[in-house]
């Protein structure tokens, strides 16, 4: 079975039409994870995790966007960001033109974790409203929660950015790509509170948002970028965090099928 939209005719789009309205639209980022992970690391986990999850549920997948909302990371050559709001009018367009097909049920998943996160909701939470499709945001990094923290060994602080979880993920489905003999431990001192750049689970302090500027992420990564421990991470553990939320993926995906859906707008995007 197909699962890549793009991969398909028109008339097998309309064919599986008549038989499910599920599609998965995979978007990360293209931006540095480290010295030992790819750019394109944010995209690949979504687009591994949206394909597997595809198969398994008889759905179908649209093609990915490659790019999100990074400014922080500019501090390292090859990063690609865009603007929030052109995130947000990429996503409602793209959504608008599957929701016009017959595409009434969307899992937008989010590869690129809390950066994404603000844009990709208030576009869902407007074509819900405009449209009345069900449209979701998934990030494996939070529909993942329970199997990430088993999983994990490193100490509060080890999960940040190309990190233990993202690491072992990657080993796990595209392991050719990363270099772990560049692989370096980065973890910060945490104050009274936990900034933006650590959203551990297990760091016990009290959360404030600070966004970094460019210059500044630079000052707190360097020199490889990353913030926590990738040296703890393996292949097994990407395995199992892969099979977990893919089965949550799945689980998702029905829900979603059993959800009354009841469409009152399906505009061309002009």
């Amino acid at each position: 079975m197909k699962v890549w939209l793009q991969e398909m005719r028109w008339e097998e789009v309309r064919d599986h039409l008549q038989k499910d309205d599920v599609v998965i639209i995979p978007v990360g980022s293209t931006e540095q994870h480290g010295t030992h992970l790819p750019l394109g690391t944010d995209s690949m986990v979504a687009i591994a995790l949206a394909e597997d999850a595809a198969k398994e549920a008889g759905a179908l997948v649209a093609p990915p966007i490659w790019f999100g909302w990074s400014p922080h990371h500019m501090a390292y050559p090859g990063t690609i960001t865009i603007r929030p709001e052109t995130l947000i009018e990429l996503i409602m367009d793209v959504c608008r033109s599957l929701i016009y097909h017959g595409f009434h049920r969307l899992i937008i998943l989010n590869g690129h974790r809390v950066a994404n996160m603000a844009p990709l909701t208030i576009a869902a939470t407007r074509l819900r409203e405009q449209t009345g499709a069900y449209v979701a945001v998934a990030d494996p990094f939070f529909i993942g929660d329970r199997i990430g923290r088993e999983v994990r060994e490193s100490e509060p602080g080890g999960l940040g950015h190309a990190d233990e979880l993202e690491t072992s993920h990657l080993l796990y489905f595209t392991g050719e790509l990363a270099d772990m003999s560049k692989a370096r431990k980065r973890i910060g001192a945490v104050g009274r509170f936990c900034y933006f750049h650590l959203h551990d689970p297990l760091i016990e302090a009290d959360s404030v948002f600070l966004s970094s500027t460019a210059e500044e992420f630079k000052r707190k990564t360097a020199p490889t970028g990353v913030s926590g421990d990738p040296t703890l991470a393996t292949r097994e553990k990407g395995e199992r965090y892969h099979r977990a939320v893919v089965e949550n993926l799945v689980a998702l995906i029905e829900e979603a099928r059993a959800t009354n859906v009841s469409i009152k707008g399906t505009e061309i995007p002009v």
